[in-house]
């Protein structure tokens, strides 16, 4: 079926916005190889992008960056952002206000829920950007998403572990085939989480963590200063390799080369209860997490860098099953105090991929749909898209 014909004849700038996230027929994606699936995204998408190529440009009330907008706000940015989703078929001409009311608010909850994505009635950054987006801005970020998948499909192994950063999302692809899916947290703009191709060699449970030294620098040193107090909960602070009591220290004349800080494993440890090994040279690596209300949030761009992942034991009960470890036996290890390493017995190979546009099978990843699957369009986090980098045509993009 063509975008177009799931909507009435007339064809609203509303409905070619929705055009890419309507639920499509149930999906046999998981009943595919992972390989066959990004052939059916990368279609899907391509397919989509054409349409909206070929609707005439309306116009585009943008928002703006700023404050979350939210039911009893008022002021210029309420008042574009109800012309933008009056523009958006969500209300009518005359309900343009600068009052964020509860009529505003149904029309916002109504186009989260259209683009799968969190239904708050919040506008903050995900759903800013959404509204923010033209039908060309999408169709170019499903064009780029489908050939970078294509090329994923025909270079990568069949064991693969994929991090795509712009939907902070974390894939295991095992033997050609979806293990599991899940989401992730990654690096904020300003401590990216870089594009790497590396794999994961060892699992650490009830690992420590050892402060990083841009966290150091940056955070837990000026703590230091202030408070007396790295502010980390069962921690060991050493200055010159000598555990010290940080209350007693002066850090105002203290270099950050001369402090280390170690915090001990448990369920309050900030890598949770599991660490997966890389061996790059920028101390990047996956792990848990010992706050997992952050994986409710749209955009998840709040680490240091490294690679939280929502479900970090299931994880490691997939990656440990190839050594033999059966999940009682993880328990068993759980439950001892110290941190104990696990060598995989064949490095899973890790890709950090940067897709704006994905297919996500209904109800995946918690977008609260079932049956089907949706186009999802994700923020460009960390600026890399070049908008005069031409983008791939279709003609010439889509191959066996």
């Amino acid at each position: 079926m063509r975008a177009t014909e799931m909507f009435p004849a007339k064809r609203t700038f509303a409905a070619l916005v929705l055009a890419v996230s309507v639920i499509a027929g149930a999906a046999s994606a998981r009943a595919a190889s992972y390989r066959d699936t990004l052939t059916g995204w990368a279609d899907r998408l391509d397919t989509v992008a054409a349409e909206l190529e070929s609707t005439p440009d309306q116009p585009i009330t943008r928002i703006g960056s700023g404050a979350t907008l939210k039911k009893g706000m008022s002021g210029e940015r309420v008042g574009l952002l109800t012309q933008r989703l009056i523009e958006l078929g969500h209300l009518s001409a005359d309900q343009r206000t600068e009052f964020f009311d509860a009529t505003v608010d149904t029309a916002v909850r109504a186009f989260q829920q259209a683009q799968g994505m969190k239904i708050d009635g919040l506008v903050g950054g995900g759903t800013r950007v959404a509204l923010d987006r033209s039908p060309r801005e999408a169709a170019a970020q499903m064009r780029r998403s489908a050939t970078a998948m294509r090329e994923f499909r025909d270079t990568e192994p069949d064991t693969v572990l994929l991090v795509n950063l712009p939907s902070q999302t974390t894939t295991l692809v095992r033997d050609g085939e979806e293990a599991l899916t899940m989401r992730a947290i990654v690096g904020r703009p300003s401590r990216e989480t870089p594009l790497l191709r590396d794999r994961i060699t060892h699992i650490i449970v009830n690992p420590t963590w050892t402060v990083p030294p841009t966290v150091l620098k940056e955070d837990k040193l000026p703590m230091l200063r202030a408070k007396g107090t790295p502010g980390i909960e069962h921690a060991a602070v050493y200055l010159d390799g000598e555990q010290v009591e940080p209350g007693t220290v002066d850090w105002n004349s203290v270099s950050p080369g001369r402090v280390r800080i170690v915090q001990q494993p448990g369920d309050h440890n900030a890598l949770g209860r599991f660490r997966f090994n890389l061996t790059n040279p920028y101390n990047i690596y996956l792990h848990g997490t010992n706050e997992p209300r952050l994986f409710d949030r749209e955009i998840r761009t709040i680490s240091s860098g490294c690679v939280r992942l929502q479900d970090a034991r299931h994880m490691a009960e997939v990656l440990l099953a190839d050594v033999n470890i059966a999940p009682d036996r993880l328990d068993r290890m759980l439950n001892k105090p110290e941190p104990q390493w696990v060598k995989l017995a064949r490095p899973v190979p890790v890709r950090f991929v940067y897709w704006t546009a994905t297919v996500e099978d209904g109800g995946q990843i918690g977008d609260g749909q079932t049956g089907g699957s949706r186009i999802r369009l994700h923020p460009d986090v960390y600026d890399l898209i070049d908008e005069t980098t031409p983008v791939p045509d279709q003609t010439t993009a889509q191959r066996a």
